[in-house]
């Protein structure tokens, strides 16, 4: 397990952000996944501002969302929206673009169909990066334990109602994730300790079934480690 420890939740948000741009540093493109949730939005603040913007803007990058609850743009839960408020606060860059799942389309399956056309549109073959969360169920993206999409192995994306959040969400799958040049796993307060320690030892949940044998940098805080 490759720990990137930091001593608070601040620096973890600063190391990830160097992170992210030394990542695409001397590159001419690069295609970034971006997860929702509380923890990282501080960090596309960081990155949608005057100095790592600037940095960001010498690379090509066409940005994606990761998964998304279905609901409306303008809804709080919305995670593209929550991207574009942060990230994209000052729209996007000329040279970048921004790949996200259309829920107004009001049919989950319609949705992941046109990512997926999108997806190969923008010629993307794989990602460069993705930032993935951790739910305290072990959880990632739309990943969702006991779920029917984690047996898909021949989709860019595809659509699962959750039961316990009596919801639908659309999501990119795990091949896709698996298949990322390289995975940060942002995961910040003492609850994530006994998930990260679980799948250390061995755990099957969906975190460890797109992390496991393939490279991927835990970036956590302190209270998170295991």
């Amino acid at each position: 397990m490759n720990l990137r420890i930091f001593d608070s939740v601040d620096e973890l948000i600063r190391g990830t952000a160097r992170t992210i741009v030394q990542q695409v540093e001397g590159r001419d493109s690069a295609v970034i996944a971006l997860s929702g949730g509380s923890t990282p939005k501080p960090l596309y603040e960081l990155l949608g501002g005057t100095t790592w913007r600037d940095e960001l803007a010498k690379c090509a990058i066409t940005w994606v969302v990761v998964d998304e609850r279905y609901v409306p743009l303008d809804d709080p839960q919305s995670n593209a929206a929550m991207i574009q408020r942060t990230l994209f606060a000052d729209g996007v860059l000329p040279s970048h673009r921004f790949l996200r799942f259309k829920t107004e389309l009001n049919d989950p399956a319609r949705t992941c169909v046109e990512f997926e056309r999108e997806w190969r549109a923008l010629g993307i073959e794989k990602l460069d990066l993705v930032l993935l969360g951790i739910g305290d169920d072990g959880h990632t993206a739309s990943l969702f334990p006991g779920t029917p999409v984690l047996d898909v192995e021949d989709r860019i994306a595809a659509e699962v109602f959750v039961p316990r959040l009596d919801q639908w969400r659309v999501t990119i799958t795990k091949p896709v994730i698996r298949d990322a040049a390289l995975r940060l796993v942002l995961a910040a307060g003492e609850p994530k300790a006994r998930i990260l320690r679980e799948v250390r030892d061995g755990a099957d949940y969906p975190i460890a079934l797109v992390t496991r044998g393939v490279e991927t940098w835990w970036m956590i805080d302190r209270p998170a480690a295991p």
